[in-house]
């Protein structure tokens, strides 16, 4: 009791908050001298007037484009000096103006020009014209008369050739006239009607990653749940099955696909006898599946019954798969007509073009991995059933294969993946040898362990998955780009993959953990009849899931929409694309309206999706 109130004396106290100060106090010193602030240097008088400049400039947005007058005066100047410095004036009428000093000696000296009887509250531009007659031009600064008419300007004779002739220096006004109900307007302006276009591109760009990412992200986030997937576990056999079915579903479906692909290639170019192939395999593929016994029954069913339904369902497919290559193919012809022939409305056909190649040149990849998946959930299942018939020896010699198999080939292939990247000198120690030691090892590993245990494969796929997900989103879409600009070339389809990368990993998360709070009793009682794990999925989560997926999915295409504009200064396309191309070039007031449009789109999306979220939540 003594010690706790010595403890907590004055003095202590005092010492341990004197030490807080301290500590923060050489903290946020070290933090001001890394980050480098300086005070002084947004006092400094010219970066005052140019920050005054571009804030003006953004204040008056280039939205219209207005009919203007002009006039002009010119003044002489001499670079470098030959003369007694002194003021020069050229009148005309009741205009005066007045440099100061006459000449530059330096390319950096500062001068002043001073102006008299200008037109009130007119904006204006100093122009350098070279000697004689050549035409190039630069303009030196903006100016902008008071109510009186007087202006004063300064600036620097800047990367100009000195000679020893005479230089000019135009000063121009310009003001509105006429237009529309004297405002001057006539139109919108140039920056107005790329903005448009560009905020649509934008809008678009963001929609198109937001569904392609939705739509991946769900099937990912189950495996990333926890209490889906922890208390998921399977023998070690089957688990090793599982991996040794996975390349070879993956392989007989991608050679397949391709060898369909290229069969139907040579038929949907035939235009009339396309079509005629399409329909005619998908008619085939209708009677093999339907006519006869059904497919799918709940009946008893013999072993070649059984054999008969699964080759007549695999037959269909593959009829099936052939006529929708045979119309992919025919969609490419049709789709290049149409994008020739409908003029404004070609991207029509376009459209059309583009789902058809898409087919031809994404479908091998996708079967091989959907038959990769289905040949290691039918691996995992017969194994499991095979160990689980065994017993004693036996068994243990069955997960013994499986396991070595299983371990060589992941080996194997972790080690191909790492050659493809850094390209091994001796590739056959990063991908052959690993397989043969890591298989070995593992060949007796499966031979010590007990044959029926269930090994937590569930958790392993979900903490894999997790840290896939957060190693995504640990990079901005910023970083992506720059990577699918080199790939597929600068503009909004590089931003379009960008974006769908760090959705499908932003989505996920949010995703899984909707489903790891989701209520526990629907799931009880669907278990309790005896529901299989899909079923549970089915009937127990989904009904559960699917406003907040809405309400996430609506949110994301919010996000996106803010985030093309960052990656369009990374090549990504969209109104960001153009927006540092103004910024860069210092067009402050194009720049101003496109910003102006970016709010006013976001504020929108937001007040729609919030709507939609609260009808829907």
């Amino acid at each position: 009791m003594e010690n706790k109130q010595k403890d907590s004396s004055p003095g202590s106290h005092a010492i341990r908050t004197f030490l807080f100060v301290l500590v923060a106090f050489l903290l946020y010193a070290y933090a001001a001298d890394v980050t480098r602030i300086n005070l002084e240097e947004p006092q400094d008088p010219q970066r005052q007037a140019v920050t005054t400049r571009v804030i003006r400039a953004l204040a008056h947005p280039d939205i219209f484009e207005f009919q203007q007058e002009t006039r002009s005066m010119d003044i002489t100047i001499r670079m470098p000096c030959s003369e007694d410095i002194k003021g020069s004036q050229t009148s005309l009428g009741e205009r005066v103006a007045t440099l100061s000093p006459n000449c530059a000696s330096t390319t950096q000296e500062t001068l002043a020009l001073e102006g008299t009887g200008f037109r009130p509250r007119t904006d204006g531009l100093l122009r350098w014209y070279p000697p004689g007659n050549v035409q190039t031009t630069r303009a030196l600064t903006l100016f902008r008369t008071d109510v009186d008419g007087n202006f004063r300007a300064e600036f620097t004779m800047s990367d100009i050739r000195p000679t020893d002739e005479p230089q000019r220096i135009e000063i121009e006004e310009k003001w509105r006239a006429g237009g529309f109900l004297g405002t001057g307007i006539i139109g919108f302006s140039e920056a107005s009607k790329i903005t448009l276009d560009k905020i649509v591109e934008t809008v678009l760009l963001a929609l198109m990653a937001t569904t392609v990412g939705t739509v991946l992200a769900v099937p990912i986030s189950f495996l990333a749940a926890r209490n889906l997937m922890e208390s998921v576990g399977s023998p070690l056999a089957a688990i090793m099955s599982g991996i040794i079915a996975i390349p070879i579903g993956g392989f007989i479906g991608s050679q397949v696909t391709t060898w369909l692909l290229s069969l139907a290639g040579k038929v949907g170019g035939q235009g009339l006898a396309g079509i005629g192939g399409v329909v005619l395999s998908l008619a085939a593929a209708w009677a093999l599946l339907n006519l006869g016994p059904p497919v799918f029954t709940d009946e008893e069913q013999t072993r070649m019954q059984r054999s008969v339904s699964t080759l007549r369902l695999l037959l269909s497919s593959l009829i099936a798969f052939f006529g929708v290559g045979v119309l992919a193919n025919v969609g490419v012809v049709f789709g290049k007509w149409l994008e020739a022939s409908l003029g404004s409305f070609g991207f029509l056909g376009g459209f059309i073009f583009l789902v058809s190649d898409a087919i031809r040149v994404m479908t091998p990849g996708i079967v091989g991995l959907l038959l990769a998946l289905t040949a290691a959930s039918l691996g995992s299942k017969y194994g499991q059933e095979a160990v689980l018939r065994l017993s004693g020896a036996p068994a243990r010699i069955l997960t013994g294969v499986a396991t070595g198999l299983g371990a060589a080939i992941f080996f194997y292939g972790i080690g191909s993946g790492l050659d493809w990247l850094y390209q091994y000198d001796k590739p056959q120690f990063f991908t052959l040898y690993p397989a043969i030691i890591g298989g070995a090892a593992m060949l007796v590993v499966g031979l010590m362990v007990e044959p029926k245990r269930p090994f937590p494969i569930g958790f392993t796929i979900y903490t894999s998955t997790r840290s896939l997900l957060n190693m995504i989103r640990s990079m901005e879409p910023l970083i992506y780009v720059i990577v699918f600009a080199v790939w597929v070339g600068i503009g909004p389809f590089a931003g379009v993959l960008a974006l769908t990368g760090h959705t499908i990993a932003a989505l996920g998360k949010l995703f899984s953990e909707q489903v790891e709070n989701i209520s526990e009793g629907p799931l009880e009682a669907i278990t309790a009849t005896g529901a299989n794990s899909i079923q549970t999925i089915v009937f127990g989560v989904i009904p559960q899931i699917v406003p907040p997926y809405i309400a996430f999915t609506l949110y994301r295409w919010d996000i996106n929409v803010r985030m093309s504009t960052i990656i369009g200064f990374g090549g990504g396309g969209g109104i960001g694309f153009v927006l540092v191309q103004n910024i860069n070039l210092l067009q402050y007031r194009q720049a101003s309206v496109m910003m102006i449009s970016i709010a006013i789109v976001v504020m929108s999306l937001d007040y729609i999706s919030s709507k939609i979220r609260t009808r829907i939540i």
